[in-house]
């Protein structure tokens, strides 16, 4: 019973009064109060009702992998010829996973166009037997901000947006899906252009990279805070290949261009970029499930 109306009526009762006359006398005001307590105490017990029954039901599992990189791209200019320049790297093991061309710093080659950024990419496997909706990917990390833009290995209906940062300098960015179909999975990827301070830090010679924290939730489930599984970045690069062309085995395909330019074009005195592209890491070693990448050149 309402704290109001128990304690009215137990004081009326002592005076001799009835329950029921006690009821009778109870003034609008006391009603009103005693019923709003009532209200609140009912809502109570069905918000803890909920509570224990999602916290109850089993969950769909999901399982989240992640692996980050450091991608440049530009171009190598040496006397009149321009070559596209591609360099992948693994951020988690500080390994080069290809590097085009083999050697990038040369006496007299100068370095244009370059386009550097952080790559987060996160594997979401629904491998229950129902599809999520609304599903809210939050992903944790130092390595994202405002202009992270996200985009999806297949044609899902994918949006992100950063939605806070906290004092420690770690931004939240929520990937917003719309269905994941049961036994499915897709790769997510996070692209991040360089800025002074991702060069910075990531420059430093003994660096640490740690894989972000990651929160999930959706019609089916709860907010749960998955358990993040580092993937072998030649691992996940492949996986994200076929689920965007089907195929199996497929290489990665990075562009290439090379071709030789006319002495009066201005790019001949562009400035130098050299000083931008990370420091080298080690070649990654060879592990197994055949070639990575596939350099397709084409003559401009």
């Amino acid at each position: 019973m309402p704290t109001i109306l128990y304690k009215t009526l137990s004081g009326r009762k002592r005076t001799g009064m009835s329950i029921g006359e006690a009821i009778r006398h109870l003034t609008l005001g006391e009603m009103l109060q005693g019923a709003a307590e009532l209200v609140a105490v009912l809502t109570l017990i069905v918000a803890a009702i909920i509570w224990l029954i999602i916290r109850i039901q089993p969950h769909p599992e999901v399982q989240v992998g992640v692996a980050l990189y450091a991608y440049e791209r530009g171009s190598t200019l040496e006397a009149r010829t321009k070559t596209s320049l591609s360099r992948m790297q693994d951020l988690v093991a500080n390994c080069t996973l290809w590097e085009f061309p083999p050697a990038l710093v040369k006496n007299h080659t100068k370095i244009a166009d370059l386009q550097a950024s952080v790559l987060s990419k996160v594997l979401l496997g629904n491998v229950s037997d129902q599809s999520l909706t609304n599903i809210r990917l939050g992903v944790v990390s130092r390595l994202h901000g405002g202009s992270t833009k996200v985009s999806a290995s297949q044609n899902l209906d994918v949006t992100g947006k950063l939605e806070s940062t906290s004092q420690d300098g770690l931004h939240k960015y929520v990937i917003s899906i719309a269905t994941l179909e049961p036994k499915s999975s897709a790769v997510l990827s996070l692209q991040t252009p360089m800025n002074d301070n991702l060069q910075r830090v990531l420059s430093q010679k003994h660096i640490t990279v740690r894989l972000p924290s990651v929160f999930l939730s959706a019609d089916q489930l709860w907010n749960v805070h998955p358990t993040v599984a580092p993937i072998d970045a030649p691992t996940m690069l492949k996986r994200e290949t076929e689920l965007r062309t089907g195929k199996k085995g497929m290489p990665v395909a990075e562009m290439i261009e090379s071709g030789l330019l006319d002495p009066s074009v201005s790019e001949l005195n562009v400035e130098d970029l050299s000083y931008r592209l990370l420091p080298p890491a080690p070649v990654c070693q060879e592990g197994a499930g055949g070639q990575l990448v596939e350099f397709v050149k084409t003559n401009n």
